[in-house]
């Protein structure tokens, strides 16, 4: 396979100690060049993990060459080489015949849900019908103490639940925290209907609690969109103000950036 034809989605949860792998695409492992690829993905992704972890897999896109003792031995090499790096099991979901599962080196099950009871963490809720959680990306920027926000598709964000999924996420990201940090938010695919207003309040103010000093967002979605804290059209005036670098007031968004006052 080509080298970036690889692409896995990683997603931690630091409060139960599990992460989920899943190809995002049709992805072939049949050389030991693509199993250092996979492994290569692995370990970027553990650089936010500072405790033991599980791995549940989704190898419903996964193909392994059957019958390839070179690959078939560096998958298990790869395996031992996670579980010294606090890898306490892995599983397998998505079975597939004819795709040579049966040459990776953990069980693999038919679905999901079977591949969390087997290995012992506890279901996750059923995601929304939207997939909103899923659109949510949460970058850590420790050096300046921000948690960068945004969205992999444009979401409209109008429910009580909405806010409740992304406060979860949030505050799982949270748990590699143990200083105060500031909250920045790409907009440009962020709408967030008014009546929600009271719902982010709260949740700024439950942040608080957890060492939030405040809350900059830039790029508005369009000039017409509003949203309940301070907007600047660039990221660059947005990462300054939190910087302390001086009174960007001119330099705010065409568009009604903020409905209200800050929570304090």
């Amino acid at each position: 396979m080509k080298e970036n034809d690889m692409t896995i989605e990683f997603d931690n949860n630091y409060q139960l100690k599990y992460m989920v792998q899943r190809f995002a695409t049709a992805t072939i492992i049949d050389t030991p060049a693509s199993v250092q690829q996979w492994r290569q993905a692995w370990l970027q992704a553990l650089s936010s993990w500072h405790s033991p972890y599980k791995a549940v897999i989704d190898c419903s896109k996964l193909k392994v060459a059957s019958g390839d003792a070179q690959v078939t031995k560096d998958l298990a090499t790869m395996l031992r080489f996670f579980r010294g790096f606090h890898l306490r099991d892995a599983i397998g979901f998505g079975l597939t015949q004819g795709a040579g599962h049966e040459s990776l080196p953990f069980k693999v099950l038919g679905s999901e849900e079977d591949a969390f009871v087997e290995i012992g963490i506890r279901q996750p809720r059923q995601r929304e019908a939207s997939d909103f959680r899923a659109t949510i990306q949460l970058q850590n920027h420790f050096q300046t103490h921000v948690v960068e926000l945004s969205f992999l598709e444009p979401v409209r964000v109008d429910t009580k639940d909405h806010v409740k999924t992304l406060k979860s996420k949030i505050m799982n990201n949270l748990m590699q925290w143990h200083s105060k940090w500031s909250l920045l938010i790409d907009c440009s695919n962020l709408e967030i209907d008014p009546s929600i207003d009271p719902d982010f309040d709260l949740l700024f103010r439950a942040l608080k609690g957890f060492f939030l000093k405040t809350v900059v967002g830039y790029s508005p979605r369009s000039a017409k969109d509003s949203y309940p804290f301070d907007v600047y059209r660039s990221r660059h005036r947005a990462v300054a103000l939190l910087e302390g670098e001086g009174n960007f007031s001119g330099d705010k968004a065409e568009c009604q950036s903020r409905r209200k006052a800050p929570v304090t």
